[in-house]
């Protein structure tokens, strides 16, 4: 956004720019937008031909496509928890309501501590996981 607000803990919170903060985040940036289409926020894009996209486009295939994918081929067999495992899941959360990410958020944690298959499992998880009571 610019250095209006860039490296300040207001960042987060700015929601609108005003026009002169538009009209630094485009110096800054070296947007080539004239003037008058500034106020309207338009998309930009450099053109297929230019370096960034050509940069993009290389990285992208270098890294095996615009959806990356790992195949792992996992030998042998993995033992799965018996549904008594998760019986007290089944029986609610008695009277008071839980949210379903509560609910994700303790299957989770008792998977993880599962002998068997705790190790296997590794939580990919936004910054946000401390909101949702999932930084533990």
């Amino acid at each position: 956004m610019g250095p209006t607000v860039m490296a300040k803990n207001v960042a987060h919170q700015v929601k609108k720019l005003t026009e002169e903060d538009l009209k630094e985040a485009r110096r800054f940036l070296g947007i080539p937008l004239p003037e008058e289409k500034l106020v309207e926020l338009p998309y930009y894009h450099p053109g297929p031909d230019s370096p960034e996209v050509r940069y993009l486009l290389e990285r992208r295939k270098a890294l095996g496509g615009f959806v990356p994918e790992r195949r792992v081929r996992f030998q042998g067999g993995l033992e799965v928890p018996e549904e008594e495992f998760f019986r007290e899941f089944y029986e609610g959360s008695g009277e008071r309501e839980i949210s379903t990410t509560m609910a994700f958020v303790r299957i989770l944690a008792k998977l993880l501590r599962h002998p068997k298959i705790g190790k296997y499992i590794v939580p990919i998880v936004p910054d946000e996981a401390r909101t949702f009571g999932m930084e533990a």
